[in-house]
């Protein structure tokens, strides 16, 4: 066996012969699978059977990588338990998704599957998350690192174990919304009874009605009541009126009438001269007692007083009508009352079933306890996946995991390395080949300048020679000069 780099290098023993050499070609070529360091050891082969991928699908739940654990084949057994810890946890947050669903929809539904699955999912993927991130060396980095993920499992922990709890209490919790749905019945019924009573009823229990805690109670059954009752009360005093108008005219008619009947007839009494026959006494007496007739019609009175007498006879009657009709109205409308508060109430809901938990808790110091101990152990339950991997301490595993890491992030430098030494050497040669060529270039336009300096340096000693010599024919007599020559001069 042995350990090839990502580089190629490879120290094992010299092959023996042709066969062995090339035996362990083959053994390279598939040693090399993956980039970094080889994982798997040669004389280790990773089995395929159903029982092998079982136990590698619940060593996946636990974060382990195959080809690391082939080198340690003891630590398999105990890696698979733990990744049936998590899948035990995930089950559990699955059905006490499901319950807790269950619960606020009112019983199971198919399409609640759905979320129970994602839930159960997520719940695996965090325990996988908790337990493969948590390696390391001595007890001290150990608790850094699992500090957080046991605070993260027990938040989950308790979100998970409440529907739990819920559901080993659930006789009792129904038992107790029973009662207080039906308590709450009841005080309705008897708030509607005693807000709304009877017309006849006295006055302290109109007192009573009045009172604020009555005022959302009041059912208004009693206005036709109390519109007949203000009625008749309007009636009564009209016609306790109208009495006293009648008689105190009456009155005061039959005094003038005698009066004037005392005067004619001579009889002697006060107001009268006691003389008899139709005198002007007598006259005026008469025309008094008229005149008061006339202006003080009793009998108009007396009609309207029948009129309102008959009228408070018919209010009576209506009112003694409603009155016993009343009782009836009431109780029909307290029922109707009723009715909608028990349809309100339907199925028990998760957050009537925790205040009902509460309730009975707070009132049982029994309940109380056991409510935290079962609580307590679902909890646990759920921190099991973090709890196990600390509690296992350091594996070989753990220690090959860390040799890995070290080894691979060892190998990633040295390749960040290569690869920067590379680029520079490239980079560099690329910058020579540039000066080169800019030396070159500037050594050819040199060389073209040079070139045509020393072109325009013959160019001017032809000239200057071919000017010496037309000089020098110019001078001679009879000779004015070539045309050459002043073309040159010009």
């Amino acid at each position: 066996m042995g350990v090839t780099s990502s580089n190629g290098d490879r120290e094992e023993p010299a092959p023996e012969g042709p066969q062995k050499a090339g035996h362990q070609e083959e053994d390279r070529t598939d040693v090399l699978d993956q980039p970094g360091l080889s994982l798997l050891p040669n004389d280790h082969p990773l089995p395929d059977d159903r029982r092998h991928r079982l136990g590698r699908g619940l060593r996946w739940l636990a974060g382990v990588d195959e080809k690391l654990l082939a080198w340690v084949p003891a630590e398999r057994a105990r890696y698979t338990a733990l990744g049936g810890v998590v899948l035990g946890t995930a089950t559990i947050a699955a059905f006490s998704m499901s319950m807790a669903l269950a619960e606020v929809l009112g019983g199971f539904h198919v399409l609640t599957l759905v979320p129970v699955l994602i839930w159960g999912v997520f719940i695996a993927n965090l325990d996988r998350w908790l337990v493969s991130s948590s390696n390391g060396g001595w007890w001290g980095r150990r608790l850094a690192l699992l500090l957080p993920r046991f605070l993260l499992a027990f938040a989950f922990g308790v979100v998970i174990a409440e529907p739990l709890v819920l559901r080993v209490f659930e006789t009792a919790i129904e038992e107790h919304v029973h009662q207080a749905r039906a308590h709450q019945v009841e005080a309705l019924e008897s708030a509607l009874t005693r807000c709304n009573p009877e017309p006849n009823a006295d006055e302290a229990a109109r007192a009573a009605a009045r009172g604020p805690d009555c005022a959302t109670h009041q059912l208004g059954l009693d206005t036709k009541f109390a519109a007949v009752r203000a009625d008749l009360t309007s009636k009564r005093q009209t016609e306790k009126a109208l009495d006293s108008t009648v008689q105190a005219w009456g009155r005061e008619q039959a005094r003038r009438d005698t009066l004037a009947s005392n005067e004619c007839a001579g009889t002697k009494a006060p107001g009268t001269t006691g003389k008899a026959g139709r005198g002007p006494e007598c006259r005026q007496r008469e025309q008094e007692a008229a005149g008061y007739r006339a202006s003080h019609p009793v009998a108009g009175q007396e009609a309207k007083l029948d009129d309102v007498r008959d009228d408070i006879r018919d209010l009576e009657a209506t009112l003694n009508s409603t009155q016993q009709n009343y009782e009836g109205d009431r109780t029909s409308a307290i029922q109707g009352k009723v009715s909608e508060l028990r349809d309100s109430h339907g199925a028990i809901g998760l957050l009537e079933r925790f205040a009902a938990l509460d309730e009975l808790t707070s009132s049982s110091a029994f309940l109380a306890t056991a409510k935290w101990f079962i609580r307590i152990f679902f909890i646990a339950i759920d921190c099991l996946p973090v709890l196990v991997k600390f509690l296992s301490g350091q594996t070989y595993y753990d220690t090959l995991v860390e040799q890995h890491s070290q080894s691979a992030m060892s190998v990633y430098g040295q390749s960040v390395r290569t690869m920067e030494g590379s680029l520079i050497n490239d980079l560099r040669k690329r910058q020579r080949q540039n000066d080169d060529r800019a030396y070159l270039a500037r050594s050819v336009a040199d060389h073209e300048r040079r070139v045509q300096e020393a072109k325009l340096d013959v160019e001017l000693d032809r000239q200057v020679t071919l000017l010496a010599e037309q000089l020098r024919d110019g001078g001679r007599p009879g000779n004015n000069g070539s045309p050459a020559m002043h073309d040159s001069l010009n």
